[in-house]
């Protein structure tokens, strides 16, 4: 069953006959310091089509401006979840490592620290394991509004009862679309610390395939919590 998720999650991509050359333009796009929103955009764009039952759920590269609001919003959902934890986290820290060491006490800053990094380890495990970004990514879609998508509700969702064990089996059973953007990101960094002839180029055309995996990763991990998000009857609506 779970390898089904994952063939069908691919089938819905890969059911465009130009799924690969959007895929290159939104990698391509993830090069400039902007054009992340955009490739965030079309995976949300491409999520709403998948509920709504279209059979090649891959929008267009149009509507530039719509998409890259939407992008905008979907990455703000990830900043809350996945950066402002550290941003918080780094705030406390300082001010309590600040003060230990002023008292004399820098091995107790030194105990701080590592307690920080392990419970922010632990945050971001959790956070990534349930798919909170992309539940909160389904949450914004349903509603059509971002107001409960940057609220505690994504995370509310991941941890529902009834819904949790779907939830964490779609992250486990889409990890290996990763796979790809891991051998890439790793020759990336061979280029880059290694002398071999063309470099530059060399080293901007692996970026480039690492972009477009990473895209092509998120695209199917989109569509592998639309398939779970359907075996629990949705996302809980909301109120009133």
């Amino acid at each position: 069953m779970s390898n089904d998720m994952l063939r069908t999650a691919a089938g819905y991509i890969h059911a465009d006959p130009h799924w690969w050359r959007k895929i290159l333009i939104g990698g391509a796009l993830s090069l400039t310091l902007i054009g992340g929103i955009f490739s965030a955009g079309l995976v949300v764009e491409q999520m709403d089509n998948a509920r709504r039952g279209f059979p090649t759920p891959m929008p267009p590269w149009v509507a530039w401006s719509s998409r890259a609001l939407i992008g905008l919003f979907a990455l703000m959902i990830d900043i809350l979840y996945a950066l402002m934890p550290w941003l918080v986290a780094l705030i406390m820290f300082f001010c309590g490592a600040f003060a230990l060491v002023i008292a004399g006490n820098g091995a107790w800053a030194n105990l701080v620290a590592v307690a920080f990094g392990v419970v922010l380890a632990v945050w971001m495990l959790v956070v990534f394991l349930l798919g909170v970004a992309p539940l909160g990514r389904l949450i914004f879609i349903d509603d059509s509004s971002p107001e409960r998508a940057l609220s505690s509700a994504p995370l509310r969702e991941a941890l529902r009862r009834d819904a949790w064990r779907h939830y964490l089996r779609a992250r486990l059973v889409s990890l290996p679309a990763y796979g790809p953007f891991v051998a890439l990101a790793s020759l990336s960094g061979w280029i880059a610390t290694h002398s071999v002839p063309g470099v530059g180029l060399a080293l901007l055309v692996s970026l480039w395939l690492c972009g477009s995996a990473l895209l092509y990763a998120h695209l199917v991990v989109a569509q592998v919590y639309v398939l779970a998000e359907q075996r629990v009857g949705g996302v809980v609506p909301r109120a009133g």
